[in-house]
């Protein structure tokens, strides 16, 4: 199985991945979560973020909603949901 399902959220590993701005300013608001962001596995990183931007093309209040989400359980250091 591996990654083919959540292809199109993570792109390929060797792909650049830059985080949308107003996504990286949320994350980086609280040195902590920042911090706990940057050492989840890479792959890991690419879902969330590519979890994220997808919802924000359909609704922006969706999209604030999961990144409150991610905010909190990165702030204690947790991974959630489906990994690579």
């Amino acid at each position: 199985m591996g990654i083919a399902p959540i292809k199109d959220q993570i792109g390929s590993p060797d792909d650049p991945f830059e985080v949308p701005d107003w996504i990286r300013e949320q994350l980086q608001s609280d040195p902590a979560v920042w911090t706990n962001f940057q050492q989840f596995p890479p792959l890991y990183q690419r879902l969330k973020i590519g979890w994220n931007s997808e919802s924000g093309r359909i609704r922006q209040e969706e999209s604030q909603k999961r990144l409150n989400y991610l905010l909190k359980m990165t702030a204690q250091g947790k991974q959630y949901g489906t990994r690579p």
